[in-house]
């Protein structure tokens, strides 16, 4: 699934590409023609209006827009009120959903997280239940947004002239990419720029310094622990300006999670699906012998490598010595 926007603001167009294989050429007949008849029913009762149209390789192209913009703000303000219990939101949102919407106006990659958890998420969550190549929809070969290619390329001409991001240009991509999007460009430019100083002071002790200088190591050391305490602060700052702190907290269910016991939630009143603790442990525990077994086979080859090094370079006096041992430590004997 791609995401990215529309041409218009408020309208979010998904396409569903549908495969339909020799058994399925001919829609509206027999179980091809009920599960397509289906699929459109199912997304028009979580508010979304369809149009078809034929694809490559015999697949349909199933274009998907909102036809009721009811159904998208319930989503969004059950999903606010869930961030909110869950301590990722410091304010529980209006009791009036419109004044909800109204008052934190929903950004582009939002509307589209919502518009396809809408598609994809169970019927009993109030989502139309259509999984990609899974279940009752192996024939439904992905969901993807809609490119604007007009602001695609005025994106790339304006960043094209920049040299680093200004908050201002991650807080769009987040509004237009999302969270995870912007995170990973927030990174690699603090990353990056923080590179500057290691390969400046590296080649400066590569001159001056020589091989195996302390000195070296202790900067490059300091650097590393400086480079990530800073990436922390920076990840929190950002986490609190766009409202996504803690948000891993905030677990979805897994479509092939297999429960053994039902519960109530004490706090939301919801049904809970539970599988023991003491059986994941048991699970996660298998890894134990597996762990134990990769870490003595990797200790018997590092072994086995030092042991042929130290063979060749204090026992073995034979022909192409010189070859066998590496250069560094040749030097090394030499100047000790």
């Amino acid at each position: 699934m791609s995401l990215s926007s529309a041409s218009q603001p408020r309208v979010c167009a998904y396409s569903l590409n549908v495969s339909t294989d020799t058994d399925y050429r001919v829609i509206g007949k027999g179980e091809a023609g009920k599960k397509f008849a289906e699929l459109v029913e199912r997304l028009a009762k979580v508010g979304l209006a369809t149009e078809v149209r034929n694809g490559d390789n015999h697949s349909l192209l199933i274009f998907v827009k909102v036809a009721s913009e009811e159904h998208v703000n319930a989503e969004v303000y059950r999903s606010r009120v869930k961030d909110w219990i869950h301590g990722v939101r410091a304010a529980a949102p209006s009791k009036e959903t419109q004044k909800a919407i109204e008052d934190e106006p929903l950004h582009e990659a939002e509307r589209y997280r919502i518009i396809y958890r809408m598609i994809t998420n169970p019927e009993e969550e109030g989502g139309a239940g259509i999984t990609p190549k899974d279940g009752e929809w192996k024939n439904v070969e992905s969901i993807f947004a809609l490119h604007d290619h007009t602001y695609n390329k005025e994106w790339i001409t304006r960043w094209t002239k920049k040299y680093l991001l200004e908050p201002e240009d991650l807080d769009e991509i987040r509004n237009r990419l999302g969270e995870k999007i912007a995170f990973y460009f927030a990174f690699t430019q603090s990353y990056f720029t923080f590179l500057v100083f290691p390969a400046a002071f590296g080649a400066t002790a590569w001159l001056l310094l020589g091989r195996f200088s302390p000195i070296y190591a202790i900067v490059s050391s300091l650097w590393c622990v400086i480079f990530v305490e800073y990436w922390k602060h920076q990840e929190v700052d950002l986490g609190v300006r766009w409202g996504v702190r803690g948000v891993s907290k905030i677990q979805t269910k897994r479509r092939h999670f297999e429960h053994e016991k039902e519960g109530t939630d004490p706090v939301t009143g919801e049904k809970m699906l539970v599988f023991p603790a003491t059986k994941r442990l048991q699970r996660q525990l298998l890894q134990v012998p597996f762990a134990i077994a990769a870490a003595t086979v990797l200790g018997s080859l590092i072994a086995t490598c030092f042991g042929i090094e130290i063979f060749i370079s204090e026992i073995y006096n034979g022909p192409l010595k010189s070859v066998l041992v590496s250069g560094s430590y040749q030097e090394f004997q030499v100047s000790r």
